[in-house]
């Protein structure tokens, strides 16, 4: 680390600049750019639950962008059934929830409605070690604030959010952060690991679809996803010997789900740490499974991005 007496302004090692999109599909939107030295630079979303959009590593991109990529955040009324797909930029963070994680269920569509939510009261503080970014986000009955840092000198990336329930009433409040990889570190000899006791494929089409679910597949026009548990996990490491980087991915939540999307012109790995299944709050509730917050009860939890180089 560079001592603080040789540096005359902290934009030398870390910057972080806030701005509104003027043209293209995020048109109007609001985005926050941190950049630090032998970090990991980061693209906030304030207007997208201040979740993580594009992200790089010593110049190596490693969120996975989706063919719509970077827009405006739909109307939360809009996202019923499967419509979260279209409305999704990808990013190297999504977060999924606060009502519904997974298949659409009890009335709620595909992974809530977190990601239509704005952001208030962002804040952006810098040293010469970190820059740090947070804010606070509702998304009815829930209340979340998030702080996100990304350290200067070193590939780490933390986020810690606190999710209160400000009802009257206990609520169901899944949570998954979908962690997304793509090409050029989602590529070649690449290998997942994880600590899981076993992997356990969400249907028959993820069981028959792929010989191995830890190296990239090939891409093959209109390929349908694959999504598998790795039961017990708390870490995910993905490592590309070409580049020369692993991405690991640490969390305090109690589950850990992998999504391969093999088709060609989308191509896509997610890392999903979570406390809930991906089959919907109705299957986790009449299964025991649910994670529920009582009046003014709140829950802490955070999620870990390490970069580096082998």
């Amino acid at each position: 680390m560079i001592p603080d007496a040789k540096i005359a302004n902290p934009d030398q090692l870390a910057s972080a600049v806030e701005s509104v999109v003027s043209t293209g599909a995020a048109a109007g939107s609001r985005a926050v750019d941190l950049r630090v030295w032998d970090g990991i630079d980061l693209r906030l979303l304030p207007d997208r639950g201040l979740d993580i959009g594009a992200a790089w590593f010593r110049g190596t991109p490693l969120a996975w962008i989706s063919k719509a990529g970077e827009q405006c955040a739909p109307q939360p009324d809009d996202l019923v059934d499967e419509s979260w797909r279209t409305a999704w930029g990808g990013g190297l963070v999504t977060t999924c929830g606060l009502s519904n994680v997974g298949a659409m269920s009890d009335g709620h569509g595909l992974h809530g409605t977190y990601t239509a939510r704005s952001a208030a009261d962002v804040h952006v503080e810098r040293s010469t070690s970190e820059v740090t970014a947070a804010g606070s986000i509702v998304d009815p009955p829930f209340v979340l604030t998030r702080r996100v840092v990304t350290s200067v000198g070193h590939g780490l990336v933390r986020l810690d959010d606190r999710v209160v329930n400000q009802s009257e009433w206990t609520a169901a409040a899944p949570l998954l952060y979908h962690v997304n990889i793509g090409a050029p570190l989602w590529d070649g000899d690449a290998y997942l690991e994880t600590d899981a006791d076993e992997v356990v494929p969400r249907d028959e089409a993820a069981a028959a679809g792929l010989e191995t679910s830890d190296e990239p597949p090939n891409p093959t026009a209109d390929a349908d996803e694959q999504v598998f548990e790795h039961v017990g996990a708390s870490w995910a490491r993905l490592t590309n010997p070409r580049l020369g980087i692993e991405l690991t991915v640490r969390s305090s939540l109690p589950r850990l789900w992998q999504w391969i999307q093999p088709a060609s012109g989308t191509y896509a790995l997610a890392v999903e740490p979570s406390n809930c299944s991906v089959l919907g709050r109705a299957h986790d509730i009449a299964a025991g499974q649910m994670a529920f917050l009582d009046p003014n009860e709140a829950r802490a939890s955070w999620l870990t991005i390490e970069a580096g180089l082998l």
